[in-house]
């Protein structure tokens, strides 16, 4: 899967037929159901714009649709505007545009450029599940790609870095596809332009306090046009790497799971604290890579992230959990008790031993925060859960007054639930790790549980006399937001829990 993925962004001569190109894209990308529904995500440049066109014109020969999504950040004055020239344009392309504008609050003060990154994408991916679209298209084109793989070499990246954007990946339940990443700029204004249609420029691509566009600024022009490098021959470098990363995360999948890997259905992993002993975990020429990259891939997994964590701790861990294995001294890295426990956090994870076993659990500090949410409403919680939520008078009434949130359950909710459902919190943890299980979404108003996931048939019989938890029925599983391959394109866990379900997996 991994392989085909990076095939598909190997660039083709130019003086191919742009969609021809564009179709055997989408053909890789796995793009094959008839009269397909797509979104494209639009910004109003040349980029996005030209792949709206080769989208509206693909779709159209398979009898498809398209609708464009204009995502307004609202960082300064006059982005309404664009947002509606923007939509104006897909219009004029005959493709109907939906503007996205993000709740006040939505981008953090720090992070400026990731937080308007990840509150695009979740705008974007929460507006094709209601719309009922599989697909989104973004207009990455192989000048983007070239240019990740340039700055990401300027800032020392492995084989993962340098594998730059994948043609495809999960993101928060939807397929996000690149079927531009073979294409230059040039050739997508050029569709642009043959339209008869004048793209928008974003002047966020000349703001200098944007990293992108200071590294680009600063390494890429220089890199390729002074040097004169070939952004076609760096993509194919990256497409080599990404085969190389391919081969790497095929080996860690094979012997982790070989080695007992368990990755449960409340979103936690457990593991023999052995598997780190196996030789075949170690590659030649990159002695403790595979550890490094485990650690690194369930943190990113339990934790919900878009990336394993960066930086020294990682390796650090892996190295101490090597030696632990092995029967070696874990120096300080590895504070433990006099029964050989221990634990450390990583990337919004806790990774706790003892009794020779490893447990992979979420950290209930760095869990979302509540949110309100409406009846019915599908969504992405925490980067780990896909939740349904229930469309009951109970949560009717509690949406009414806008007090109707998700939220991570808690120590105190859980006490609630051992309060009102003993037997059926007793039977939660009996399946679930109890230190898990404030880390499990939960429905409240005013702080009062309405329903929990993860429960069995019982809670209906205790709880008859409580209108709230015997009628409301919360579907939530796990399904983190990257796959444990790193480069997979569906990897979710299989298994769904439900208030009077049984899970199914």
């Amino acid at each position: 899967m991994s392989r085909r993925s990076s095939a598909a962004a190997e660039p083709v001569a130019d003086d191919d037929d742009i969609g021809a190109r564009f179709a055997r894209a989408m053909a890789a990308a796995g793009c094959v159901e008839p009269a397909p529904h797509l979104a494209v995500a639009l910004s109003g440049g040349p980029d996005s714009l030209g792949l709206t066109l080769l989208a509206r014109d693909w779709a159209a020969a398979r009898g498809g649709r398209v609708l464009a999504l204009v995502v307004d950040h609202g960082l300064r004055a006059g982005s309404a505007g664009d947002a509606r020239r923007a939509a104006a344009l897909a219009a004029a392309a005959g493709v109907p545009a939906r503007i996205l504008t993000l709740a006040p609050g939505a981008i953090g003060m720090t992070g400026i450029e990731a937080g308007a990154r990840a509150a695009r994408y979740a705008a974007l991916t929460d507006a094709c599940r209601a719309a009922g679209i599989l697909h989104l298209l973004t207009g990455h084109s192989l000048d983007d790609q070239a240019e990740t793989v340039l700055i990401r070499l300027g800032r020392g990246s492995g084989v993962d870095g340098l594998a730059a954007m994948p043609p495809v990946r999960p993101e928060g339940g939807i397929r996000l596809i690149r079927p531009v990443l073979g294409i230059r700029r040039a050739s997508l204004a050029a569709v642009v332009a043959a339209a008869g249609l004048t793209p928008l420029h974003d002047p966020m691509n000349d703001d200098d306090r944007v990293q992108r566009v200071r590294l680009r600024a600063a390494a890429t022009a220089a890199a390729l046009e002074g040097a004169g490098l070939d952004p076609a021959r760096v993509v194919r470098s990256a497409a080599r790497a990404a085969a190389a990363r391919a081969a790497l995360d095929a080996q860690m999948l094979r012997v982790a799971f070989r080695g007992g890997l368990r990755l449960h259905v409340w979103g936690g992993a457990e593991l023999p604290l052995a598997l780190f002993a196996d030789p075949d975990l170690s590659a030649p020429g990159l002695e403790d890579d595979l550890p490094e990259r485990l650690v690194g891939r369930l943190a990113m997994v339990v934790g919900g992230q878009d990336l394993p964590p960066r930086g020294a701790a990682a390796a650090r861990l892996a190295a101490d959990l090597v030696a632990m294995a092995r029967g070696r001294p874990g120096g300080d890295h590895l504070p433990q008790s006099g029964r050989g426990q221990g634990g450390r956090t990583l990337g919004g994870c806790r990774f706790l031993w003892g009794g020779r076993r490893l447990l992979v659990l979420r950290e209930p500090r760095a869990i979302a925060a509540p949110r309100a949410v409406t009846p019915g409403e599908a969504l992405h919680w925490d980067g780990r859960f896909m939740v349904i939520v229930p469309d009951t008078p109970a949560c009717r009434a509690a949406a009414a007054d806008g007090r109707l949130r998700l939220q991570a359950m808690g120590e105190d909710l859980a006490r609630r639930l051992g309060e009102v459902a003993p037997v059926a919190a007793a039977s939660l943890r009996a399946c679930v790790a109890p230190r898990a299980i404030a880390s499990l979404p939960v429905l409240t108003r005013l702080d009062v549980p309405l329903a929990f996931p993860h429960l069995t048939e019982s809670i209906r019989r205790e709880a008859a006399e409580d209108e709230t938890l015997a009628r409301s029925t919360f579907r939530a599983w796990f399904a983190p937001s990257r796959p444990l391959d790193g480069d997979g394109v569906f990897w979710a866990m299989a298994g769904e829990h439900s208030a009077g379900k049984r899970p199914r997996s």
